[in-house]
């Protein structure tokens, strides 16, 4: 064989070489994305950092009760939890279909009332991983009334 067949052979094999090299010679990604699939609602913490439980309404619906509402002063911190624990993206978000400024939640669960006329709201707790993942807390204000409505407004 004469050189330039050589060279030729040469420049060929490592071209092969470097192709299957590409395509075979990769370390496979082994990382999957663990989606959130349930999101739950221990309760609340009250001004003691004492954990309050929700409560729950026939339905199954997450209630917590407030005894009163002073705007501006009233304020709770929720603690949730995501399941399963090897989630990929555990953080949530929260909001609320008050959009006058009455109720506000943060980024962290802590719910603010900023009127006295709002005796109740509802917080919807979503996965950010993009997971259909989410649940709700119904927030309600005991309240009496002489009438035969049972104490609970609605």
């Amino acid at each position: 064989m004469n050189k330039k067949t050589v060279i030729m052979l040469t420049a060929i094999v490592c071209v092969v070489s470097v192709i299957l090299v590409s395509i075979f010679g990769q370390v496979p990604n082994f990382q999957t994305n663990v989606l959130t699939k349930q999101i739950t609602v221990q309760g609340y913490l009250d001004k003691n950092g004492k954990l309050i439980p929700c409560e729950k309404n026939k339905a199954g619906e997450n209630i917590i009760w407030l005894e009163t509402i002073d705007p501006g002063e009233t304020t709770i911190i929720l603690r949730w939890g995501v399941y399963p624990d090897n989630a990929t993206n555990p953080d949530v978000y929260f909001s609320t279909g008050v959009d006058d400024g009455s109720v506000v939640v943060s980024d962290q669960g802590i719910i603010t009332f900023y009127s006295a006329s709002r005796t109740n709201c509802i917080v919807t707790i979503k996965a950010k991983d993009g997971g259909l993942a989410s649940t709700r807390v119904i927030i309600m204000k005991i309240t009496t009334n002489d009438d035969s409505s049972g104490g609970v407004e609605l």
